[in-house]
């Protein structure tokens, strides 16, 4: 067990859990499994609702739906891990010891650009939603997708509902105008789940620094991604390179916005020495080392726990 507290803002456990049967406790062969987890210090632990976009809006729609389910049948365990709604949720979570849980949306294919569909994933406990993956839907284009257009009127009138509902924006796989256009409809929540610096290492999965001071200034959040094709060259990347692109960030003032968002078993290339939630023991202790003690615990856990506490439903 780690002797530091962890947050993070991604993984892919529930996509895999049903994509492949795997379990999240016991003998698991997940990346982030419960057993990970916890001997990595992860309290926080944001799931994310993945479908592959090749598939129908109605199929998209009810694997999404299996997945929520997967996470209360499957994960949620009184007193292992607990779901969290809202803050008061969070502050309860805290007190019991658990692994707190919460469930975002990755990829917006399965609203068919109705609020209303939104509106019924939000009651089921969804908190957070990225429009798109890598390519278009009828929300947005991605960041993968040629033409580089940004949000369409449905996308504009799910990003206002999000706003109203108290749902946070995730900029991490919009195009560059999808993040420009999101940020000028939205006052809302925002922040980047998964995703480095691109000044650092150029791709369209990265931030450009004019993003990244946009969500410091709105007192959002991002998440540094440990897929070793967005830290550096694939077959070079390691986990000291991940430093750069934190040093980065913390040079434009967002010391109080960084922290972590792995995409364990969802990472095409894992990072090696941070290729599963275990790994964050020796990383938590390479950044107290690092940046001190202070500066460590913010970036670890407590910048996501002042983003949370902000950001969800006070109940």
């Amino acid at each position: 067990m780690s002797a530091h507290r962890v947050a993070d803002a991604h993984v892919d456990v529930l996509w895999r859990m049903l994509e492949e049967g795997a379990a999240f406790y016991g003998d698991s062969e997940l990346r982030a499994s419960y057993d990970r987890l916890r001997r990595g210090g992860v309290g926080t632990q944001v799931f994310a609702l993945f479908v592959m976009p090749n598939r129908s809006s109605t199929e998209q729609l009810e694997k999404v739906l299996a997945c929520v389910d997967l996470f209360y049948r499957r994960v949620v365990s009184d007193g292992l891990v607990m779901p969290v709604r809202s803050a008061e949720e969070l502050r309860q979570v805290r007190a019991r010891g658990a692994l707190a849980g919460l469930l975002s949306l990755e990829g917006g294919g399965c609203l068919r650009g109705q609020p209303s569909l939104l509106r019924v994933l939000f009651d089921l406990g969804v908190r957070g939603v990225g429009l798109t993956w890598n390519h278009a839907n009828e929300l947005a284009d991605g960041c993968r997708e040629p033409r580089g257009a940004g949000l369409t009127d449905a996308g504009r009138r799910v990003v206002r509902e999000m706003a109203r509902l108290g749902m946070w924006l995730d900029l991490a796989h919009l195009s560059d105008a999808g993040m420009a256009d999101a940020l000028r409809v939205t006052d809302g929540p925002v922040m980047a789940s998964h995703a480095n610096a691109r000044a650092v290492f150029e791709d369209g999965r990265n931030l450009p620094d004019e993003v990244i001071r946009e969500i410091i200034a709105r007192r959002g959040w991002m998440g540094l991604v440990f897929e070793a094709s967005f830290v550096g060259p694939v077959t070079e990347a390691s986990a000291q390179d991940v430093f750069r692109h934190l040093d980065h960030v913390l040079n434009l003032g967002g010391e109080d916005c960084v922290g972590f968002g792995s995409d364990f078993d969802g990472a095409s290339h894992p990072l090696p020495g941070l290729s599963d939630a275990s790994d964050y023991a020796a990383f938590a202790d390479a950044l107290v080392d690092r940046y001190g003690r202070d500066l460590a615990e913010k970036i670890l856990w407590k910048n996501f726990e002042r983003f949370l506490l902000e950001a969800l439903p006070e109940r």
